[in-house]
């Protein structure tokens, strides 16, 4: 039973480059309950967010006091009043004053900045993290649909990359937003207080900065979006590459996969070329109207003064604080280009985790108690879309302890009918009982804990070989282990090892031949000894020596127990106390081989093809017993 993926679409790009408010929520809904273990430490750091903006705009008034009164003599008024007897006094007293008070705001800036960034900085690693672990937790409910795929780069792009964004667009992109507009708004507010006239020219441009900054916040975010879907294109182009490496060699077809890298390669870097020319773009026309605006300050400031209208420090808090204001400005660009990446990621993230969990454990499952081994299909029928069925109808009974053949041509609907059992998907109609109870009533780990499948393919990791046989049982034993290596006939080459037990196996286990990989797959069967065993052609793609050797690990697991093997070579099946045949997602017979050769159509049809001349059937799955075979 291959393990396909059942995520067909993460986050796909819409074309249009928006940046959609909409998603944008939706994003923050589906995350915001990672905000609540750390509501105190955001909260401090916003609290030193606002204070960094105070301090801030403290800055230039001390140069703005020392200008007008300790230079120029004019003496205080208002609630600075107070300060005219030093200022006729002590004049350098003052200046010593006001000169470290720049001192102060500037260190008390830096230090609420720095408390910000560091609390800011690392709950955003820590609620990425989170939500690491969120996406893996649920990658590993998702249904194990075979008629959904989608490539294993992209699901390791979305765990690494997509979730690393998070942090930008969960805390980073919160502050700095918040930051920015608070700023320019305050900003704004005292700048017509001091004087209306200054602040409308200082002001004058903003309607234009605003406008570029949602046209070229919607073209970075189509431009990041293009280059997203390109780096997921690299990323599945690589990983083909590493499983299909000999594949790739055999057919001489580097330099096609080659080609196909680098045009991916390069329409990547070009859309990322584009967002940056576009980010330089809009900061360079902010930076133009940003030196209309000071000159125009400037020029109307000076005469204000020149006339007494204004103070000359007036016009110094003008000029500072219109360089803050657009430097918020021109931050923006920035700012928009990090929410393109982080939006672009957000909404796969997002989708992938809001996609529906086909297999679901109900509020009142139960443990199951220990299996007899009875198994009932009750009139199934499975679809992975609507109204295309894969199984239609489908009824029998397996007792404790039989042995159940599944055959039938390709897309018959086998590797989704032994799915069933261990409800990596449920029936859209009718039933699958396990000792005349349907299997959803029970916990999915109870279920699952007495079931033992042993695939085509024999999924080893990159572990010991005892961490791997010990896969099938939590707690496993060195003994236990070893026992299960035994009967499994794969103590001999395991002990040839470098390190034995301990020797740590290339991915997948590609250092092993194909029949010793199938000897530890079984062997990791063998440990878990629960009353339900499932075959999905194990023997394909072994050679006869190979499946002779493994023919008798395969028997002593099944032994005493409800066994379902899957099987297209039907020499494989012939000693099965019943066969199922399926047909187009139909049950077209069940009974034994000679029942179906005298009644079923289809499977005689089946038979002639693979023996058109009659050959006797070996014993125990046709795997006659070999000893000292090799895999």
């Amino acid at each position: 039973m291959k393990a396909g993926k059942a995520f067909s679409t993460l986050g796909k790009d819409d074309g249009s480059g928006r940046l959609d408010l909409g998603s944008l929520l939706r994003v923050f809904r589906t995350f915001r309950a990672h905000y609540a273990p750390y509501t105190r430490v955001l909260t401090l750091s916003f609290v030193c967010l606002f204070a960094t903006l105070a301090a801030e705009m403290l800055t230039p008034w001390p140069l703005k006091l020392i200008l007008d009164h300790v230079i120029l003599k004019r003496p205080f008024t208002g609630q600075l009043a107070g300060l005219n007897g030093w200022l006729e006094r002590d004049p350098l007293t003052l200046l010593l004053l006001l000169s470290l008070a720049i001192v102060v705001i500037t260190f008390a800036e830096a230090l609420f900045s720095y408390i910000n960034k560091y609390y800011a900085s690392g709950t955003g690693d820590r609620i990425a993290a989170d939500i690491r672990v969120r996406v893996f937790k649920h990658l590993q409910k998702m249904s194990l649909s075979l008629d959904e795929s989608a490539h294993s780069g992209s699901v390791v792009y979305l765990l690494t990359s997509d979730v690393k964004m998070m942090k930008n667009l969960l805390i980073d992109l919160p502050q700095d937003f918040i930051q920015r507009v608070s700023g320019v708004a305050l900003y704004a507010v005292l700048m017509l207080v001091l004087d209306w006239r200054l602040g409308l020219v200082a002001l004058s441009t903003t309607p234009f900065v605003w406008v570029l900054t949602s046209h070229f916040g919607t073209s970075t975010k189509g431009a990041v979006r293009e280059r997203r879907v390109y780096e997921s294109e690299v990323s599945s182009v690589v990983a083909d590459n590493v499983e299909a490496m000999a594949l790739v060699q055999a057919y001489g077809r580097e330099a096609t996969e080659y080609q196909r890298f680098a045009e991916r390669n390069a329409k990547s870097l070009e859309a990322q070329l584009k967002a940056l020319r576009l980010q330089r773009t809009y900061g360079r026309l902010v930076q133009l109207l940003i030196t209309l605006s000071t000159a125009g300050v400037l020029w109307f400031g000076a005469r204000y003064a020149l006339k007494g209208d204004i103070l000359p420090g007036t016009l110094v808090v003008f000029v500072a604080y219109l360089r803050d204001i657009y430097g918020y400005f021109q931050k923006f660009s920035l700012m928009f280009l990090n929410l393109a990446r982080s939006l672009v990621s957000g909404e796969r993230v997002a989708a992938f985790v809001d996609q529906e969990v086909t297999v679901e454990e109900r509020p009142d499952a139960v443990p199951a108690p220990p299996f007899q081994g009875r198994i009932e299909f009750r009139d199934v029928s499975f679809a992975y879309r609507d109204g295309m069925d894969v199984l239609r109808g489908v009824s029998f009974v397996a007792e404790p302890g039989q042995t159940i053949a599944v055959v039938g041509p390709s897309g018959a609907g086998k590797t989704t009918l032994i799915g069933m059992l261990l409800r990596f998907y449920d029936p859209h109609r009718g039933e699958v009982r396990i000792d005349g109870r349907d299997v959803r009533s029970y916990t999915l780990e109870s279920l699952r804990r007495q079931i033992t499948i042993v695939l085509q393919e024999a999924m080893l990791f990159r572990r010991s070989v005892a961490d791997n046989i010990g896969f099938g049982k939590r707690g496993a034993t060195r003994d236990e282990v070893i026992a299960a290596a035994r009967r499994a006939e794969a103590d001999g080459f395991i002990s040839e090892m470098r390190d034995g037990y301990d020797t740590v196996m290339a991915e997948g286990g590609d250092d092993l031949s194909g029949g010793q990989r199938q000897r530890i797959n079984i062997a990791r069967a063998i440990i878990r000894d629960t009353p339900i065993v499932v075959l999905d052609e194990p023997l394909t793609g072994l050679d006869p020596r190979a499946q002779a050797g493994i023919g008798a690990a395969i028997r002593r697991l099944a032994e005493g127990r409800t066994t379902f093997i899957v099987a297209h070579r039907f020499s494989t099946v012939l000693d099965a106390d019943a066969i199922l045949v399926l047909d187009g997602g139909s049950m077209v017979g069940f009974g034994t081989h000679a029942q179906l050769l005298a009644g079923c159509p289809g499977y005689r049809e089946l038979w002639e093809h693979q023996n058109p001349a009659p050959a006797p059937a070996a014993p125990g799955f046709g795997l006659a017993p070999e000893p000292g075979g090799a895999g």
